[in-house]
């Protein structure tokens, strides 16, 4: 427990030295003005380059707007996120810094569980602030199937719990890599190629790229198969805490 509170605040200190929460906050925060902003411009962009009624083949709606958002923080903010925790361990061991903790016999486990609640807890909130402020556009330039805000807070946990995923993802990748690149390209790999395996319909419903399928729904109902990929999900996250917690116990600090 004292490491973990130890490592925590350890987190919180360097995320604000090294700019980590500006750069997570940029790529977050940035598409959720700018989507709505766009698609209300882009019908008037392409009036003069398309001689056809727009407004007809482009109907563009909050709950669309919000889909739209959905799609950069899959392929944007993922990427901003990988790039941004690449190193969380590896630069930890290259660094030296685990020589002195180590030798006071701090728990491994402490500091990943520190990183990825930290990282978690971050994304939850630049998410539902995101998801907000989407919305808040959304709502003052479209009319049409209108968004409500416990939509928001459904939408805003499928896409946490798939951040939690895709952190720990990352963080197990660090302890594996000496490199923060191999570790932040390899959890990509695997992050963008999980759209691919879920058209392999008897397993589509354990990955947790499904969240994210339900998500787009935005209406979705909380049935069976979403409860159950939620469990599979949060295992999978225990499961990549705990080898990185192991692969930190062998890995040579001095």
């Amino acid at each position: 427990m004292k490491t973990f509170q130890a490592y925590l605040k350890k987190e919180i200190f360097e995320g604000v030295r090294n700019y980590k929460y500006i750069v997570l906050t940029v790529g977050f925060i940035f598409f959720a003005v700018l989507d709505p902003l766009i698609l209300k411009i882009l019908p008037v962009i392409l009036k003069n380059q398309i001689p056809i009624d727009l407004s007809q083949v482009m109907k563009i709606t909050q709950k669309s707007a919000m889909q739209n958002y959905m799609k950069d923080l899959f392929q944007i903010s993922n990427i901003v996120l990988a790039l941004t925790i690449m190193g969380t361990l590896a630069e930890e061991v290259k660094g030296k810094t685990l020589v002195f903790p180590y030798s006071k016999g701090v728990s491994s486990l402490g500091i990943v569980l520190a990183k990825t609640v930290h990282y978690t807890a971050v994304v939850m909130f630049l998410v539902f602030a995101g998801f907000i402020i989407n919305h808040y556009y959304s709502e003052i330039l479209f009319t049409d199937e209108p968004v409500t805000f416990f939509q928001i807070l459904k939408v805003t946990l499928m896409f946490s719990i798939y951040y939690m995923f895709n952190i720990s993802l990352i963080i197990f990748m660090s302890s594996i890599f000496k490199s923060g690149i191999g570790a932040g390209l390899s959890a990509l790999i695997l992050i963008f190629f999980m759209p691919l395996l879920s058209n392999i319909t008897f397993i589509n419903e354990y990955l947790p790229y499904y969240l994210l399928q339900k998500a787009k729904e935005i209406d979705f109902i909380f049935n069976s198969s979403i409860w159950v990929n939620i469990f599979c999900t949060l295992m999978y996250v225990i499961v990549l805490n705990l080898a990185a917690s192991y692969r930190m116990k062998k890995v040579k600090v001095i």
